[in-house]
């Protein structure tokens, strides 16, 4: 518990530092100052990114638990079910044992008192009198026929006696063993009772765990679109900021050019006689000027340089190939390998490593991230990138999108 009470904390911390961000750009008036808070915003953006991750994995986790709790909870409810209908079988298997019991005893009884009976008519009516037998008997043949008969009526009744007995007794091993059988199965009843119970409750607590990592994460989602949103504010406003400089810089150069062009034709009028050695100094100032330097150089302008030679080449995701295709990562990586230079594979962790510049300090070779998509810059507020399968690798405009940052590899 107390590992998301503090991702809590974090994130409450994350929204508050959100609100001050939000109220600094709104006072930014500078192209300067609404990088610098485009850029604490972003920092911003990837910490909340970051933990949202965070919370993701230890929400995923708990509903892992969840769903395993909720199987072995099936799982024993139809155990007890089942152990349930073993147990109502079983007391019937008891009943009837008892009642046979109680009908193999009560043979058993009747059987006794039978024999009882016969013995002692036998030996107190006379019956087994010898002598008796002897004078009754027509003779001596017919006197062990009745000798043998008396004594067969006491062996049979003997017989059926022990087989009452034995029958008493096997009857009473099975209620003994079946009574046994069912309290096992109600002691193992009373077990998955417990274990019902104590899965009940630890699914109860994962699910109250569940609920506050989704709470945590939706908070985090929402101050994560307030920060994706105030990053687009900051960029349409530098964008805005960007256009009215251009404009006042055009506006200074033709005054600058009109001022020129006014000076010169004073300067003709003034003087007739040196006019053709004015010209000729003049025709000589504008040929040292037309001699344009090259803006930017050393290994960044080579990787740009090198990067446009694959304009046109095919758009293939998850490729590396400069010339048979490579997705807008694959393309810088592959790029950056030509010059010995080591970059992550992947656009979101080439927007994070490298050395962090401002857009306004951006020189050719840079990587522009623009979250998702990353493309090298080639100077003059251009790109060239790995655009989409339908357009291949090709040169665009570096604030087609909202960028998020600039990095430096080299």
């Amino acid at each position: 518990m107390k590992k998301f009470r503090y991702t809590g904390k974090k994130i409450a911390a994350l929204v508050l530092a959100g609100v001050m961000g939000f109220s600094i750009t709104a006072s930014a008036t500078t192209e300067s100052e609404i990088k610098k808070q485009q850029q604490a915003t972003q920092k911003q953006l990837d910490q909340i990114n970051s933990q949202m991750k965070s919370i993701e994995g230890q929400r995923n986790s708990i509903l892992s638990q969840v769903n395993s709790l909720n199987s072995e909870l099936t799982n024993l409810i139809l155990n007890i079910q089942l152990l349930e209908s073993d147990i109502e079988a079983k007391a019937e298997e008891v009943d009837q044992a008892q009642a046979d019991y109680e009908a193999a005893k009560q043979k058993e009884e009747e059987q006794y008192e039978a024999m009882k009976l016969r013995i002692q008519y036998i030996y107190e009516e006379g019956d087994m009198d010898y002598l008796s037998l002897f004078l009754q008997a027509e003779n001596f043949s017919d006197f062990l026929n009745r000798a043998d008969f008396a004594q067969e009526i006491q062996t049979k009744d003997r017989e059926m006696f022990l087989e009452y007995q034995e029958t008493k007794q096997e009857v009473a091993d099975l209620l003994e063993e079946l009574e046994q059988e069912k309290a096992d199965m109600e002691d193992l009843q009373a077990e998955y009772e417990d274990q019902k119970s104590s899965t009940e409750a630890t699914l109860a607590q994962k699910k109250a765990e569940q609920a506050d990592y989704d709470n945590q994460l939706a908070a985090a989602r929402s101050q994560a679109a307030a920060y994706k949103k105030q990053i687009q504010d900051q960029q349409k406003q530098l964008k805005k900021l960007e256009a009215e400089r251009k404009r006042k810089e055009a506006e200074a150069a033709a005054a600058a050019a009109a001022q020129q062009k006014s000076n010169s034709g004073s300067a003709s009028n003034s003087s007739g006689s040196t006019s053709g050695s004015a010209s000729s100094s003049s025709g000589n100032s504008s040929g040292s000027g037309s001699s344009a330097t090259v803006s930017g150089g050393g290994s960044g302008a080579s990787i740009a340089s090198y990067a446009l030679k694959f304009v046109g080449n095919p758009y293939v995701s998850g490729g590396t190939s400069l010339t048979n295709g490579a997705d807008c990562s694959g393309f810088t990586w592959a790029v950056y390998q030509n010059f010995g230079i080591s970059i992550p594979r992947q656009s979101d962790a080439q927007g994070h490593s490298g050395k962090s510049v401002s857009y306004a300090d951006a020189q050719a070779g840079d990587i522009i991230y623009y979250g998702g998509h990353v493309g090298i810059y080639i100077g003059g507020g251009r790109i060239v990138h790995a655009s989409t399968a339908k357009t291949g690798i090709k040169i665009s405009s570096a604030t087609y999108r909202s960028i998020l940052s600039v990095r430096r590899y080299y």
